[in-house]
């Protein structure tokens, strides 16, 4: 099993990062993989099946979205994120981090590891991940992906509507399903009530 590091400067595109995690699978000499993406990840999981669906196997999508619905929060996010100090949202975003990972039941080495993580994103790095938010809607094209899809989505996730956006695009995607974890928040795959193991088992 491999991870993706994902760009973190310059203007970098969803064809950008759909091409690193193609080149990774390339580089490993594998004809196809399994794809599990989480949240931001998601969406990337998503874009890539739709420009490589010959590299893909199965597709593990967990509290994601094909569209951001909530417009105005993730544009005028984008607006500022690029301005405002990134000290200054620190505080913010720890604290809903927090509380997140509450829900989950993240402890100890997983809770530092979190924190280590979103600690070596940079301004401009997150700026530019809240702008192609902003700007995905793919949703009209979920019925191009045929390949066997499972949509993750904790009940508790007080980022996204996960269940409400699971079920609206397995409603659009000829082959895919609905597994709702619950008690789970938006970092479910760090939390004791899902394990990627079981994921890719099933």
């Amino acid at each position: 099993m491999a991870s993706i590091h994902l760009s973190d400067r310059g203007k970098f595109t969803y064809d950008d990062l759909t091409g690193d995690v193609a080149a990774v699978i390339r580089e490993l000499g594998d004809e196809r993989a399994i794809i599990l993406g989480e949240s931001f990840g998601g969406t990337i999981a998503l874009s890539f099946a739709l420009r490589y669906p010959g590299l893909i196997e199965r597709l593990i999508v967990v509290n994601s979205f094909p569209r951001f619905r909530d417009r105005i929060r993730i544009r005028l996010a984008a607006l500022l994120a690029p301005v405002v100090p990134f000290r200054a949202t620190w505080f913010l975003r720890a604290a809903a981090s927090t509380l997140g990972l509450f829900i989950d039941g993240v402890k100890g080495e997983d809770r530092r590891r979190f924190f280590k993580i979103i600690r070596s994103v940079s301004q401009e790095g997150y700026a530019r991940r809240l702008q192609l938010i902003a700007d995905l809607d793919i949703e009209e094209r979920l019925s191009q992906i045929k390949v066997p899809t499972l949509l993750v989505a904790g009940d508790k996730d007080l980022l996204v509507p996960s269940v409400k956006e699971a079920k609206r695009m397995a409603r659009q995607m000829p082959n895919a399903e609905v597994r709702v974890v619950k008690g789970a928040g938006h970092a479910c795959l760090l939390g004791n009530k899902l394990r990627v193991s079981d994921l890719l088992a099933r």
